[in-house]
């Protein structure tokens, strides 16, 4: 497959969505799957994979802690 062909599939299929407070599975489940294939991957693949995920990981972080100062910061201005 190509690279548009899997993008394209990781934004279409239908996946159950976590909870916003628990984003942190996605990755796990991530892992887990990184798990069942890394003994095929080259060190420098796993490496890419791994990657993927830390820029996934702090992408996610950057948006949870957006999604807290919006609703935080605005219940403390009205508090």
């Amino acid at each position: 497959m190509q690279r548009d062909e899997l993008w394209a599939l990781m934004i279409s299929v239908s996946a159950p969505a976590p909870r916003l407070d628990e984003w942190d599975r996605v990755l796990s489940i991530y892992a887990g799957y990184l798990e069942g294939v890394a003994p095929k991957l080259s060190e420098k693949e796993l490496g890419n994979f791994i990657g993927a995920g830390a820029m996934f990981y702090r992408t996610l972080c950057q948006a949870d802690a957006y999604r807290q100062e919006s609703v935080w910061g605005r219940r403390k201005k009205e508090g």
